[in-house]
């Protein structure tokens, strides 16, 4: 997938799905138009998270075009409304910061142009995977932090992981690549009345980097030095 073309369709999503909330319609006979753009900016969200892009871009340009037809026609009210802060909402738990994890927020950043992460707590870094983080939530936090794709990061609720993005509103979340499905996001979000956020997982792993395997490496080396020399 190239990055530039799903860059740009991912903040026309967040402006399309923005104008959304001017539209009305005057003239009842513009619905069945209106809903064949709406469909045209879902076909537009399937194509940016199976990295297509390119078809993307062209059915949302679609959708403008439709719009825009029955703006001139005064059968509808409709403004293009581009959002000055396209945020971006990542979330994670970051425990030993590597490069996959850089070029994430790289990617993430992209979206956008101000990317919002939340860092998981320790309670639910130890409930979902067993045991404890090598690094404390502020410790994780702050190196997060620290990344200059980032514009603010912030330790998560420990209760529910929705309570972020609600708090967020941002107009795109990105997930990883071994993160929950974009339709399990959208669905969830839809239960809270939350319907015009744009979801989007990254399509490939960032190479062969992993948190658990830097752990398992470093014990392999330097524990067993260490148990040699006692």
């Amino acid at each position: 997938m190239e990055s530039l073309p799903c860059e740009r369709l991912a903040k026309y999503l967040a402006n399309f799905k923005n104008s959304m909330k001017t539209l009305k319609i005057l003239d009842s006979s513009a619905s069945k138009v209106v809903s064949l753009a709406v469909d045209y900016m879902k076909d537009s969200q399937y194509y940016l998270e199976k990295g297509d892009c390119i078809t993307g871009l062209v059915t949302i340009s679609y959708a403008e075009g439709l719009l825009d037809a029955l703006r001139m026609m005064r059968a509808i009210e409709w403004k293009w409304s581009r959002s000055e802060d396209v945020v971006v909402f990542a979330a994670g738990s970051f425990d030993i910061l590597h490069p996959g994890h850089i070029e994430f927020l790289k990617w993430a950043s992209g979206l956008g142009n101000k990317l919002v992460v939340v860092v998981s707590r320790d309670s639910n870094y130890k409930r979902f995977k067993g045991f404890n983080p090598i690094f404390s939530e502020d410790e994780r936090v702050k190196l997060v932090e620290a990344v200059k794709y980032v514009y603010r990061a912030f330790i998560g609720s420990d209760k529910d992981i929705f309570d972020s993005i609600i708090n967020v509103k941002p107009s795109v979340i990105a997930l990883g690549y071994d993160q929950p499905q974009p339709d399990y996001i959208i669905n969830e979000l839809k239960s809270r009345g939350i319907e015009d956020i744009v979801v989007v997982r990254i399509p490939k792993k960032i190479g062969e980097y992993s948190s658990s395997t830097i752990k398992s490496k470093i014990c392999s080396e330097w524990c067993v030095q260490q148990y040699e020399y006692v």
